[in-house]
């Protein structure tokens, strides 16, 4: 059901099993509109003829009717008595938060005061500067003090005041108390001196928005539509009618706010005083927009029904999806996402928590993740998400530890909004946010955890911990900065000195200087998936759409140079016209492929390196974590011994050094292999349970000189000692 709805209403998306399928995490900055509703206005449209409402002809009058026919369904969809309040439409919520600062400035001498919450969306905060004196409260405690106190001692009697907060933060998605309009009326004097401007903007997106309680509503509630149908672009000021007063006291006005202006010699104007909207809403009206928003209650109402089914169906979503991010761990047991959460909020929680979650990526030693990064391999894996300051700088401020010198400074050292400057003075300067809509599903969940998987590939689950730990899945990277390729369950991979078998073979080489092509600068690598076919002796790229098959038994003409930019690795750029025309296209730059050199790469060391798709890369599911402290520091898979070691360079920040065992010349010792579902144990380098581990350990430093006569196997202090010892083998030889 919920599959056939989002093919039927969201065709953009792709289906579930396309994997050039959209997967939109952004409803916090639009929802989704359905497709039924512009084929609706379409047809009504078609079917009409709409005139300026400011005349008096028939397609005027059906204009006018309309309007007022969509105002009376906007206060119903907001649970508000249009006895006690009226609906101003305007272009988003921030014209309606300017709007309400316009009457506000009017006010005159001394002046307004403003306050606002560090929770303020950008807009809110613009208002201050039309204030005579402003304050921002850094938490809900400080209102919460604030509201209690018998005297709010920041307005004085003779001064008008305006309280702003959102009634959902559009950065993490806390949603902030909805008591405290009827909490500042229980403690101001007989005169109301203070109003409170709601902004609903972020909240009505998937939360069910009630005006009915009239004494706890507060004086003005802004809005845009958009957020929550997807269309048409439109929003709504809904002020309550007591504070009409106030809203009068705008300067400004335009055509259709008037009952009558003179512009010569005495200059006069008298304002309509009908109904609020009548003086608000300047010109003529957006009414086809209007006409919109009508065809899109009735979409969405058949579609979802009520809101409050559209609250559980995401906050049950973003509960998932928190869980699940929250339990990932890298090998060493360290967290990967840093989230954003208010204590007081509860993911589930549709009275505290909204669907939208905010974080930040570390890698495994705890540094930051560039967000900037994020975002392009989530844009190259048709991952629609938001990132950066989300015009919300008290939240970023706050959760990042940017103090106001800092952000000033950052400003002059050349930072700017939308740039990708992601850390400074060793903090990130922004977030990473995704937000869940009405038509969101189960699988979006599931595709973005497994797009932060794929960007760590040795993670592991903390919740999914069980008694033993086995080998979970077995991915390698073929193509160095491509994507992965699962070693099927039942397939022994060999260990080779080099790492896995045919891991980190190839690498993507620009045609212009034979320089190193990466992901992080090149994301579109992520979208060439490699499948091994062994037995047709084949390595088969697709990306796009487009297929290219690639010997793996053929190897490029050796070339003397080495790719620029790499000291440790080398590679040999193959000369097919048809490999340099698949990259090329797909990559968008000159670019072919290139064949690692065997002797380029580090044999010393065995290193098995997770980033690069090591042993069990490791998707492992291991009882703890990896490495704990300077304990666990060594791992048994099946009968193959290896060392944890750290590796800074490598975003998983481990990595295996495979430790073989020089004395043991058996076929298991000498072809060494691993494979799904092999148990792995965590032992300690002072466990005197495994023998053959300290022998590992005390050969791993000389191994390269050991004799390698089967039944000899001494080990020498270096290669001029090793080299007299074979000449004894070899002369043993010439005598028999």
């Amino acid at each position: 059901m919920e599959s056939d709805l989002r093919h039927k209403e969201y065709p953009a998306l792709g289906g579930p099993s396309d994997d050039l399928g959209v997967t939109y995490l952004d409803h916090a900055g639009t929802t989704l509109y359905a497709a039924s509703l512009p084929q609706e206005f379409t047809r009504v449209l078609n079917s009409n003829l709409f005139g300026n409402p400011h005349s008096a002809s028939p397609s005027s009058k059906l204009s006018s009717d309309r309007v007022e026919q969509v105002r009376s369904r906007v206060l119903k969809f907001c649970g508000a008595d249009a006895e006690h309040f009226d609906v101003v439409f305007v272009q988003n919520a921030t014209a309606a938060i300017k709007l309400v600062g316009e009457a506000f400035s009017g006010v005159g001498s001394p002046g307004f005061w403003y306050g606002y919450h560090i929770d303020a969306h950008t807009s809110l905060v613009g208002l201050r500067y039309l204030a005579t004196e402003s304050k921002c409260f850094e938490s809900d405690q400080e209102v919460e003090g604030w509201l209690e106190a018998r005297r709010m001692n920041d307005i004085r009697p003779s001064r008008v005041g305006l309280f702003a907060y959102p009634a959902q933060s559009n950065m993490n998605g806390r949603r902030l108390p909805m008591n405290w309009p009827a909490r500042s009326r229980r403690r101001q004097a007989k005169h109301q001196n203070l109003y409170i401007l709601l902004d609903a903007a972020a909240y009505a997106m998937t939360g069910v928005l009630d005006l009915s309680d009239v004494a706890s509503a507060p004086e003005f509630t802004a809005l845009s539509f958009y957020k929550i149908f997807g269309f048409p672009d439109l929003g709504a000021l809904i002020v309550r009618k007591t504070a009409g007063e106030i809203m009068q006291r705008r300067r400004f006005f335009g055509g259709g706010t008037v009952g009558m202006v003179t512009v010569l010699d005495c200059a006069w104007v008298a304002k309509k005083v009908t109904t609020i909207h009548e003086q608000l809403e300047d010109g003529t009206l957006p009414f086809h927009m209007i006409i919109a928003l009508d065809i899109a209650l009735d979409v969405h109402e058949k579609l979802y029904g009520f809101m409050a089914s559209v609250s559980r169906h995401t906050c049950s979503l973003a509960a998932d999806l928190y869980k699940r991010l929250a339990s990932l761990r890298h090998a060493n047991g360290r967290p990967v996402c840093e989230i954003y959460k208010d204590m007081k909020s509860a993911y589930g929680d549709v009275k505290t928590q909204g669907p939208t979650i905010a974080f930040n990526l570390r890698n495994a030693q705890g540094g930051w993740i560039a967000k900037s990064d994020v975002e392009r391999l989530a844009i190259v894996r048709n991952f629609h998400l938001r990132t950066g300051g989300v015009c919300n700088s008290g939240g970023v401020a706050t959760w990042c530890g940017l103090s106001y010198w800092e952000m000033r400074q950052h400003y002059f050292e050349g930072m700017r909004c939308g740039d990708d400057i992601d850390l400074l003075g060793g903090k990130p300067t922004g977030i990473v946010r995704v937000s869940l809509g009405a038509m969101s599903s189960e699988d979006d969940v599931t595709r973005f955890i497994n797009f932060v998987q794929d960007l760590f590939p040795c993670l592991f689950a903390a919740d999914e911990a069980e008694a033993d730990c086995f080998v979970k899945s077995l991915l390698i990277y073929p193509i160095a900065g491509c994507a992965s390729w699962s070693v099927p369950e039942n397939v022994a991979w060999p260990i080779r000195q080099t790492g896995l078998e045919w891991d980190a073979e190839w690498c993507i080489v620009s045609l212009g200087d034979n320089s190193l092509l990466n992901r992080q600068t090149h994301p579109r690598m992520m979208t060439i998936k490699p499948d091994l076919e062994i037995e047709k002796g084949i390595i088969r790229l697709v990306a796009n759409g487009e297929q290219l098959d690639v010997s793996l038994w053929e190897s490029p003409p050796s070339a003397e140079d080495s790719i620029s930019g790499s000291t440790h690795r080398k590679a040999d750029p193959y000369p097919s016209e048809a490999y340099s025309n698949f990259f090329t296209a797909v990559l968008g730059v000159p670019s072919t492929l290139g064949k690692v050199r065997r002797t380029s790469r580090d044999e010393s060391t065995l290193t098995v390196a997770l980033l690069a798709g090591a042993i069990g890369c490791a998707n492992i599911t291991p009882s703890s974590p990896l490495t704990s402290g300077h304990q666990q520091r060594f791992m048994r898979i099946s009968t193959q011994y290896f060392m944890v070691s750290p590796d800074p360079v490598a975003l998983a920040g481990i990595k295996l050094v495979h430790l073989p065992n020089p004395y043991d010349r058996s076929p298991t010792a000498q072809n060494p292999t691993v494979q799904v579902n092999n148990h792995i144990q965590m032992i300690s380098e002072e466990s005197n349970d495994h023998p053959t581990l300290r022998a590992c350990i005390a050969c791993l430093d000389m191994r390269e000189h050991i004799c390698p006569v089967w039944n000899c196997r001494q080990d020498f202090d270096c290669a001029v000692q090793l080299t007299a010892h074979l000449e004894v083998h070899k002369a043993r030889v010439v005598k028999r």
